[in-house]
């Protein structure tokens, strides 16, 4: 049952990636046809399109982060025998939450700022509400790597060869 339901959030967060990745390339060609053809364009079009790659980014590290793929120093694990190996991808894995879980705290406190004087974001939006995603992605990738701490350490893979 566990294995059904997270396998139904990784499909609905790969399937937000894509949408939010063709919904921002749409967004840009149409303000792109709008602006060579008719000299004109959507006010709205460059605010949402970089909260949209804010979006996109932190979503794309959550995938990365949730099949492994993210960026790590891995070289010393591969040297060494199964007991320390885990030992170290512990180790890591809980010094890669507490950075994480340390920008969400502050993304939180830059959130909380920006209510305190808020301007307009797009039609009637705040300005810190498209900021929220920076302390959620963060917290979830803390959630992530906290997780993966408890979990066996990948199998080392031979110099130069990917799996």
């Amino acid at each position: 049952m566990p294995g059904r339901w997270l396998g139904r959030l990784h499909r609905a967060e790969d399937g937000l990636l894509a949408a939010l990745l063709g919904s921002l390339l749409l967004l840009s060609v149409a303000q792109i046809v709008l602006r060579v053809a008719f000299d004109s364009g959507l006010s709205w079009a460059e605010p949402v399109s970089r909260s949209g790659v804010l979006f996109l980014a932190l979503l794309g590290a959550l995938g990365a982060t949730r099949s492994g793929k993210h960026i790590a120093i891995d070289a010393l694990p591969r040297f060494l025998p199964p007991g320390p190996r885990r030992a170290v991808w512990v180790i890591s894995q809980l010094a890669a939450a507490s950075v994480s879980l340390a920008l969400a705290w502050l993304g939180a406190g830059m959130v909380a700022m920006e209510r305190e004087a808020p301007v307009p974001f797009v039609a009637g939006i705040p300005s810190w509400v498209p900021m929220l995603v920076i302390p959620l992605g963060f917290g979830l990738m803390g959630l992530r790597f906290l997780v993966a701490a408890r979990m066996e350490p990948p199998a080392p893979v031979a110099m130069g060869v990917d799996p």
